[in-house]
C-alpha cells in the first residue's frame, strides 16, 4: 500500500479487498491535511487494519489521525475502527443516520428496500458493533476541518460526501464508482434505495469541484460535472 497525493491537502491510499473473498475490489481511504493534524476519511476493511496503521505511522512521523470521518459504516469503509482506536484512540464522526450502524444498535439486513438486488445482496453484510470514541454526529451542510458535509442518502441512509472547496475536491465514498476507467452508481447489491442513490449522484453534479475521489476506483479528474451528467444520461437507458 502506498500514498499518493491527490491535490494540495488531500491523499489516497488504496487498499487491496476481495469482496465475498472472491471479487478483487480495492476500497480507497483518503487522509486530508489541515495544518500540522490529518483526518482519515474511512478505515477499509478489518484484515488490513494493520497494514493500514504501519503506513499511517510511516507518513506521518507515528501521529495517528486527529479524526476518523466515515463517509458510511459498511465493513469495507469502518472495518479499520477497532483496530485504530486500539492504538491512537481517535475520535469517529459520521453522519447522524449512520450513527445506529457504528454502535450495533442497527443492522443494515434489517432495512426495508424495494430494489430486489439489496433483498439479497443484504445477506452479504456484516453486523458489526464498534466500541468507539463516538463524537456528536455529523449533519449535512456543517464544516469539518475545511471540509463540507455533504448528506447523499441513497447507498446507505447516512452516506455523506466531504467537499473540500480550497482543493476544488470531492471525497464522495460509494455515491459513485470509476472501475477500469468506467462510471458507475453505487453497487446495487448493497444499495438499499438506487432511485435516492441516482439522485445523489445528481447532486454531485451540482458542485463546484475539478477532483472526485470515489472510495472504489481511481480520481475523476476535470470535466467532474459533465462526466457525472453523461453517465447519468447513458445508464437511463
Amino acid at each position: 500500500m502506498r500514498v499518493k497525493r491527490v491535490s494540495e491537502h488531500i491523499a489516497r491510499l488504496e487498499i487491496p479487498w476481495r469482496f465475498l473473498g472472491l471479487i478483487n475490489y480495492p476500497v480507497a481511504v483518503y487522509l486530508v491535511r489541515e495544518g500540522s493534524g490529518y483526518s482519515l476519511i474511512d478505515t477499509g476493511v478489518t484484515e488490513s487494519a494493520a497494514a493500514l496503521i504501519r503506513v499511517l505511522r510511516e507518513v506521518a512521523g507515528g501521529h495517528g489521525p486527529d479524526q476518523v470521518l466515515l463517509t458510511h459504516a459498511h465493513h469495507d469503509h469502518a472495518g479499520g475502527l477497532s483496530a485504530l482506536q486500539l492504538t491512537w484512540q481517535p475520535p469517529v464522526l459520521c453522519h447522524r443516520e449512520e450513527v445506529p450502524f457504528v454502535t450495533g444498535e442497527m443492522n443494515y439486513r434489517q432495512l426495508p428496500s424495494r430494489s430486489p438486488a439489496y433483498r439479497l445482496g443484504r445477506l452479504t453484510l456484516k453486523h458489526s458493533e464498534w466500541a468507539v470514541n463516538l463524537k456528536p454526529p455529523l449533519e449535512g451542510g456543517q464544516s469539518k476541518m475545511g471540509m463540507v458535509v455533504i448528506h447523499l442518502p441513497g447507498h446507505t441512509p447516512g452516506s455523506i460526501a466531504f467537499l473540500h472547496p480550497q482543493d476544488r475536491a470531492v471525497i464522495c465514498g460509494d455515491v459513485i464508482r470509476n472501475l477500469g476507467g468506467r462510471l458507475s452508481g453505487a453497487f446495487p447489491l448493497t444499495t438499499q434505495d438506487p432511485q435516492a442513490a441516482r439522485q445523489a449522484i445528481r447532486r454531485l453534479a451540482e458542485l463546484d469541484c475539478n477532483l472526485l475521489l470515489p472510495s472504489h476506483g481511481q480520481p475523476i479528474i476535470g470535466n467532474v460535472r459533465g462526466k457525472l451528467l453523461r453517465y447519468l444520461k447513458r445508464s437511463r437507458k
